[in-house]
């Protein structure tokens, strides 16, 4: 009998204490912890340690009836019988002695405590039955199972997940979408190349890849010639439409592979080609009507600027007639396809500048509340007016189509820019490989101007009567990498201060220093009419190959 007054005046105790003011020795029900607190000065809130002290709570309430149940059933309470908790009752087992009586008040006030006062049926009050063991372990085994029930996201918090087929994966080779949706669909050809689950209903990497007359809107797609890898010699007009999304203000292409015939005197126009039509660059891509590209291009890109909602069109026009250059009769071709066979693998990406949603954001707080930019599209995005962007620090830049033997194209005008790290001061360039048109007196490449006949005439930048007209690759000189000893140390000599650079060399020894504050660019233009060979150097006009370096520090 003392056993029922002390166990149900500890339920007593706990349930004033779970229903009234956290208790420090209660510390699974939760507290206020403000040893941490916001910027702002207000404690931290943990949602977590709320639910699990509710459920906590709840479990409690029900054992605690439970035993106050049992306690007045095992006490001889008639369960048909009400009793108010104030009554005082006599009879067989309630005459017995005080502690009998006690142990009913207590039972009766943990009873009142959950809302059982006004007096009730003891049979009223509901009860959890009994669970043998087999059926604990059933219901243990059937919670697990609708523990993985559906996730339903508000339509405040999606607007903070990651879209499907929207998150670049595999540093950019594919987007992290679903099972399902990386199939063959509609012309689409969906290949898991790994595993991805950072974005709603997501589990695969998909490299989705377009073939001939294929239309897309997807971030990132492959274009690729039919059968690739295999090569083709077929004579067939094969593109790829691209919808630009409205988030979209720039496209990068980039060649993983590229073969296809060598220009015939600077135009592409009369052998297999690749044509970029650009609705944002009506006048052309690479410079004045020239969109298009043929040769060796493998490890090349192009950025364009893009405008929402328009089109971007790759289109090849091949037969398979001339030979690739490089390319051995006798199949000992060094890694390229074959004599006249030509083949192309291009990544299409597009690269927002807009978080998607935001631009239909009708407030503030709309545009704010848009869901990010992934990082690998901010990491691409090129600043205005560039064609190719290059990013590391050190590396290689060349000429379209460049491999040594093939011509120059005619009628370019782009600009190359390189990312400038901090605390940057220009860059030291070596020619691999120069030869561009110049004037007769300039195809050695080592002067800035030439005197003929008492007249002083510029070498890279003169008429198509007088020259080969405009052809050039324009930096800021500085030094042709000869030192002097200066008050502070040694230091470059100031001996190549010019900016157009055309002929046979890269100034007078190939190589160059820059100095600069601004922007790290060098721009390529090219003549609108083809030059004749004797204003190329010997072999040819053919471009340029040239290894850069970032000079950084106090310089």
């Amino acid at each position: 009998m003392q056993n029922y007054v002390i166990i149900l005046g500890l339920l007593v105790a706990l349930a004033s204490s779970a229903l009234g003011v956290q208790d420090p020795w209660l510390p699974w029900l939760g507290s206020d912890n403000c040893e941490e607190d916001d910027e702002d000065g207000t404690c931290l809130y943990d949602s977590t340690n709320e639910e699990d002290a509710v459920s906590k709570i709840k479990d409690f309430e029900k054992e605690a009836v439970e035993k106050a149940v049992g306690v007045l059933k095992a006490l001889g309470v008639n369960p048909d019988e009400e009793y108010n908790p104030s009554q005082q009752r006599g009879g067989r087992l309630f005459g017995g002695g005080m502690l009998m009586q006690a142990a009913i008040d207590q039972a009766l006030a943990v009873l009142r405590i959950f809302g059982y006062n006004t007096g009730a049926q003891i049979n009223t009050i509901p009860v959890q039955p009994a669970v043998s063991q087999v059926q604990q372990a059933a219901l243990a085994a059937l919670a697990k199972v609708t523990a993985h029930k559906a996730v339903i996201i508000l339509p405040t918090a999606a607007q903070d997940t990651n879209l499907p087929n929207y998150e670049p994966c595999r540093g950019g080779e594919g987007l992290c979408t679903s099972a399902q949706e990386c199939k063959n669909i509609g012309g689409v050809q969906g290949k898991s190349i790994g595993k991805c689950g950072n974005c709603v209903g997501c589990s695969v990497c998909c490299q989705f890849v377009i073939g001939c007359q294929g239309i897309t809107d997807k971030m990132i797609t492959h274009f690729q010639s039919p059968g690739y890898p295999r090569t083709d010699r077929s004579n067939e007009a094969c593109s790829l439409t691209l919808n630009v999304r409205d988030e979209v203000c720039q496209v990068r292409l980039d060649f993983i592979d590229f073969e296809m015939a060598a220009p015939v005197a600077g135009s592409c126009s009369g052998v297999d080609n690749f044509e970029i039509i650009n609705t944002a660059q009506p006048g052309g891509v690479f410079g004045p009507g020239q969109s298009k590209m043929c040769g060796l291009n493998k490890g090349q890109h192009v950025y364009m600027p893009v405008k929402p909602g328009n089109i971007l069109i790759m289109r090849a026009t091949t037969s398979g007639v001339r030979n690739i250059p490089l390319a051995r009769l006798d199949g000992t071709n060094r890694g390229l396809s074959g004599d006249t066979a030509f083949r192309w693998n291009a990544r299409v990406t597009q690269i927002p500048c807009e978080a998607p949603g935001a631009r239909g954001g009708r407030s503030v707080a709309d545009r704010k509340a848009a869901r990010r930019i992934p990082s690998h599209y901010r990491k691409l995005l090129a600043p205005d007016g560039c064609r190719q962007y290059f990013q590391e620090s050190r590396g290689r830049l060349q000429s379209y189509n460049f491999d040594g033997k093939s011509e120059v194209l005619l009628n370019q005008n782009y600009a190359i820019c390189v990312k400038r790290p901090a605390r940057s001061c220009g860059m030291t360039l070596k020619a691999l490989g120069f030869s561009l048109p110049a004037s007769v007196g300039c195809l050695p490449g080592n002067v800035p101007a030439e005197t003929v006949d008492d007249v002083c005439a510029i070498c890279c930048t003169s008429s198509a009567e007088d020259g080969p007209g405009v052809n050039y690759l324009g930096v800021g000189g500085y030094s042709d990498g000869a030192s002097v000893m200066t008050p502070i140390g040694q230091n470059y000599a100031v001996n190549q201060d010019r900016y157009f650079f055309c002929g046979a060399k890269l100034g007078v020894t190939n190589l160059m220093v820059t100095r600069t504050k601004g922007p790290l660019l060098l721009r390529v233009r090219t003549a609108g009419n083809y030059w004749e060979q004797v204003s190329c150097p010997d072999g040819g006009c053919l471009g340029f190959l040239i290894n850069y370096d970032v000079d950084t520090g106090t310089c």
